[in-house]
């Protein structure tokens, strides 16, 4: 499948995708601009570069997976991006995480709701 002949659901998952391989890119490349944005000092270390690899490897999977419209990982995905938001805000009431990583959880959340809202419409059945 190409862009074009996607359903909108699979789209949202596309898009997603490009927007995780660019966060892994940057992660990797230049992990200041990504880490200060949500208020993490960035680490001396090679697990900065691991996590974008991963990040980005999760991306690959979103835009292979949308291209094959495999509906059921969409659904999953959604259900990951509302986990992902309550687990950010759960770093934050513990201390673990600022305010601004819950901030920056919000645009999987919204992403999210946005692939739930399309599969809804695209998949559900129509009332006599």
């Amino acid at each position: 499948g190409n862009y074009q002949n996607m359903d909108k659901p699979a789209k949202t998952i596309w898009y997603f995708g490009i927007y995780l391989l660019v966060e892994g890119a940057f992660l990797m490349i230049a992990p200041s601009s990504v880490l200060a944005a949500i208020g993490i000092p960035e680490p001396e270390s090679v697990w900065r570069i691991i996590l974008g690899f991963v990040v980005a490897v999760l991306g690959y999977y979103y835009v292979r997976n949308a291209k094959e419209n495999l509906v059921p990982f969409f659904g999953f995905t959604v259900q990951v991006r509302i986990l992902q938001l309550v687990f950010f805000i759960w770093l934050y009431v513990f201390d673990r995480g600022g305010l601004s990583l819950v901030l920056f959880s919000f645009i999987e959340f919204a992403a999210g709701m946005w692939t739930w809202k399309t599969l809804r419409k695209a998949y559900e059945e129509p009332n006599p």
